[in-house]
């Protein structure tokens, strides 16, 4: 970038003298503007502002140390270098000039080597100035985008009850997000995506609803994009009717900004900490009505709970049923799917509408397995028009049909997934580690529940193909990422500890000198030590 250049002297002849006395564009400079008085000097920096003003400091009306006072109450953020030119040698002058905060003096006549040093010298200071802005700012960016990674990592972990209370209350408030405490409501934003939309697009589309609720000013207390694509929102002490016409507003700029159908589940409302869990909960709920109910709505929770008729299901062990279907076993989910319908036989509704309810109720179920491949039911080749499938069932019979069916395609989805060799194991176990390595939950469970495999067998294979145990693994990536961090960034050790899943500062530094050698100051300031 070229350096911009103000010349403001009286006489005509000084101020030709500088200018053609040196080659300036070939330096890298450009005189924007040749002033006569200081009047003109500061409209015209008004209009372009310098980088250099070399000023005379004996002119009428207003001399050289008067402009100076002026230029820089007017212009303090811009960060001028002034240079005065002058053919006083008195003291007083100088005195007053280095008070003003003057870069440096040339004494007339001017000695063209003295003003090539000089203008060098602020020229080198205002690159180096700039780069340096540039470098914090990029390292803003960096931070801002790392912070909001991981905030939105909590946010993931907290909608799903993944954290502690007291980890709850300490990061809302540290973000602060901690109205969400108070009366809360949580609002699930799907939108229906074409069959060939890739997943960068779902990504911009999703970024624009956050953007466009920024826009028509709805101000939730948080909004993010959950990892299966939906963009959650969270509104706290709103009045709930206004809220559904806003939510309702909401889908209408969606339809005909984005050109898209979009379905909005609303919870109730809810307080405290396990509130904001039982808020998300509510709202997928809500969302899955849409099967039901048709597209291109905004459901309440209430609206779900029309269709959820009385039937006993306490002795559907839901959480072996979806570990049975995680893991092809036919013929105990074709049990599962057997006693479901004996429920649903003697609880002696026939009403269509809430047998389609029903079998969207255990086919969400069977869905859970597929979230941990950020897949859902529409993703299955054989259940693309899901909501026509549901919307065909004309029978009992068919409703468990339809079930069995789509089981079916869910299983077939996991045996075509589902590692082979322990090699691949260890390629997905290693993968999961590196995607979740900021998370506190990871663990031997944690990656075979994420691979779909058994915590005995995946330690197994790991210390034979990796010769060493997956937690000493995990607990050696953890102290490499430390590393990194210390080696450029100034994080503090506990925000470091929680960039890499350790809750505890106090047992990442035992973890740290016991893998590094050395403690956390110590290799910080190996001088001091």
């Amino acid at each position: 970038m070229a350096i911009k250049v103000l010349i403001l002297d009286d006489e005509k002849l000084e101020r030709v003298l500088i200018r053609k006395g040196y080659d300036w564009e070939k330096n890298g400079f450009e005189i924007i503007c040749e002033a006569s008085s200081g009047q003109e000097a500061l409209e015209s920096m008004r209009i372009r502002t310098p980088d250099i003003v070399l000023t005379d400091i004996n002119m009428p009306n207003m001399n050289g140390l008067q402009f100076v006072a002026k230029a820089l109450e007017e212009f303090k953020d811009k960060n001028i270098k002034f240079v005065i030119i002058t053919g006083y040698r008195d003291f007083e002058y100088a005195r007053q000039a280095v008070k003003l905060g003057v870069e440096d003096f040339l004494l007339k006549p001017i000695d063209i080597e003295n003003l090539e040093n000089t203008v060098t010298k602020l020229k080198e200071e205002i690159l180096k100035s700039e780069e340096e802005k540039r470098e914090v700012s990029q390292l803003k960016e960096s931070l801002d985008r790392n912070m909001n990674i991981v905030k939105e990592s909590f946010l993931q972990r907290l909608v799903e009850n993944r954290v502690s209370e007291q980890e709850a209350v300490n990061k809302l408030n540290m973000y602060g997000y901690q109205s969400l405490m108070d009366q809360s409501v949580c609002c699930n934003i799907h939108l229906e995506y074409r069959q060939e939309t890739n997943e960068e697009k779902k990504l911009k589309l999703s970024n624009d609803v956050i953007s466009l609720i920024e826009e028509i000013e709805l101000k939730p207390v948080v909004s993010f994009i959950h990892y299966l694509g939906n963009v959650i929102v969270y509104f706290s002490n709103v009045d709930y009717d206004s809220l559904l016409r806003d939510m309702e507003l909401l889908k209408s700029e969606i339809n005909s900004l984005l050109l898209m159908p979009v379905n909005i589940g609303i919870s109730g409302v809810h307080t405290g900490f396990e509130g904001i869990h039982r808020a998300f909960i509510e709202s997928e709920k809500a969302l899955n009505a849409r099967i039901i109910m048709g597209q291109n709505r905004c459901i309440r929770y209430e609206d779900y709970l029309k269709y959820k008729k009385t039937v006993n299901l306490s002795d559907v062990d839901w959480e072996d049923f979806i570990f049975s279907v995680q893991n092809c076993l036919e013929s105990k989910v074709e049990e599962y799917v057997e006693l479901y319908m004996q429920h649903i036989r003697e609880s002696g509704n026939m009403d269509l509408q809430w047998l389609k309810f029903m079998t969207v109720y255990i086919l969400t179920k069977g869905e859970l397995t597929l979230h941990k491949h950020g897949k859902t039911l529409t993703n299955l080749e054989s259940l693309k028009n899901f909501s026509e499938l549901i919307d065909s069932i004309d029978s009992i019979e068919h409703m468990k049909e339809i079930i069995i069916n789509s089981l079916q395609a869910i299983m077939d989805f996991h045996r075509k997934t589902r590692p082979k060799k322990g090699k691949q194991v260890i390629e997905q176990a290693l993968e999961v580690i590196n995607q979740y390595l900021y998370d506190p939950e990871l663990s031997l469970s944690f990656v075979a529940s994420k691979i779909y495999t058994s915590d005995s067998y995946l330690s197994r294979v790991f210390k034979q193909e990796m010769k060493e145990s997956l937690i000493s693994y995990i607990t050696k990536k953890r102290m490499e990422e430390s590393i990194r961090l210390l080696n450029t960034t100034d994080l503090k050790v506990y925000e470091i500890a929680e960039r890499v899943g350790i809750k505890d500062p106090h047992y990442f530094s035992i973890c740290f000198k016991k893998y590094v050698g050395v403690t956390i100051k110590e290799y910080r300031n190996p001088k001091e030590s």
